[in-house]
């Protein structure tokens, strides 16, 4: 069978709920209409680290866009994206497409519009040439369908 050659960059969380913060999980494993969604797509999956749990760990307390929004944070975000940047790089030189971004609603690091991971990602990315135009997110409700946010760049 052919190849699409059209990746996807998936929030952690989304195909493993088990690093999600106590009493926030969504799914007992992946969330299953994202994961079918992309795999219906025929998108390949390239799941992102989770910067929480890598950070602070499992245990850690709920906390907000503002308590994450810290240089440690952000420097530890950067650590981590440069493995995701060194293979969408391999990717693009060999002809794959980078489909977009499925995040998370909501969430202090993962939501594509206002997470502190995702603008790191975004900001390491665009200092690299590469442009994510389509960014996708998991609604923070019963929706059973994602939302489309077209050209959102770093600010």
């Amino acid at each position: 069978m052919q190849r699409s050659k059209r990746i996807l960059l998936v929030s952690h969380c989304i195909l493993n709920q088990n690093t999600v913060i106590e009493n926030e999980a969504r799914a007992e494993g992946p969330v299953l209409s994202a994961a079918t969604w992309a795999l219906r797509e025929g998108f390949g999956i390239l799941q992102l680290p989770c910067p929480e749990f890598t950070f602070l760990g499992l245990n850690r307390p709920p906390m907000t866009y503002e308590e994450y929004d810290t240089p440690d944070y952000r420097k530890h975000c950067r650590e981590i994206l440069k493995p995701v940047l060194a293979q969408v790089k391999d990717y693009l030189r060999n002809g794959y497409e980078l489909a977009g971004l499925l995040g998370i609603q909501s969430s202090p690091s993962c939501d594509p519009g206002r997470g502190v991971f995702m603008e790191e990602l975004m900001l390491l990315f665009s200092q690299n040439g590469i442009e994510l135009e389509t960014l996708w997110y998991l609604p923070n409700s019963e929706e059973p369908l994602f939302r489309a946010n077209e050209h959102l760049l770093p600010q």
